[in-house]
């Protein structure tokens, strides 16, 4: 009986920051992403924090699951794919939600996984994502990515090419679980920590 009354209590304390959450919107809301751009916080790492633990390549023994929140934010869905979540956040740089999840589910069609990425031609990753802009560059950063990502050299998402401190607090925050250890500057990343930090006791 006590044992079920402490899960009651957990589920209790999720939902009512869920309903808290509920009154913000969303982040494919275009009107918002002007907060993300005008943010004064830290938006780059030092040397010393790309070598944070945070960081560190993920190990089969890590089975941390984020829990789902209101927020709704692209990454949530995709928490056991790591390379998922850093092409999501290449995805929303210098775009918005709404752009973003239109092309995600045809890139991940065609691509699966960092080596369908690595064996896609060029010029059918610019068609996928042509509609949220700059698909030339962006196209070429995710070749060079998932070809980065599928070697053995690496110990930590920051020596990775194209991922800074936006991707690598979400791998930390949705793939890792050392959410803890960063403090996110995106704003919709901040508010899925502050979700965190909230139902912390009940993770």
């Amino acid at each position: 009986m006590s044992s079920l009354n402490e899960e009651n209590k957990k589920k209790k304390a999720i939902e009512s920051k869920k309903k808290k959450l509920k009154r913000k919107k969303p982040i494919w809301c275009e009107e918002q992403i002007d907060d993300v751009v005008k943010s004064p916080k830290k938006t780059t790492l030092s040397q010393t924090e790309m070598k944070d633990e945070a960081y560190k390549r993920k190990t089969p023994d890590i089975k941390w699951v984020p829990p789902q929140s209101p927020l709704k934010l692209l990454q949530e869905a995709h928490y056991h794919d790591p390379w998922k979540v850093m092409v999501i956040c290449m995805l929303l740089n210098k775009s918005t939600g709404l752009k973003a999840r239109s092309v995600i589910s045809e890139l991940f069609r065609i691509c699966p996984d960092a080596k369908a990425c690595t064996r896609a031609s060029t010029n059918t990753l610019e068609q996928v994502i042509h509609g949220i802009g700059f698909q030339k560059q962006r196209a070429a950063r995710l070749k060079r990515f998932s070809e980065e990502y599928l070697g053995k050299h690496w110990t930590h998402v920051t020596q990775l090419h194209g991922i800074g401190k936006y991707g690598a607090d979400a791998y930390a925050i949705f793939c890792t679980g050392k959410w803890q250890r960063v403090t996110p500057a995106d704003n919709y990343l901040d508010r899925y920590w502050e979700f965190l930090h909230d139902i912390k006791d009940t993770l």
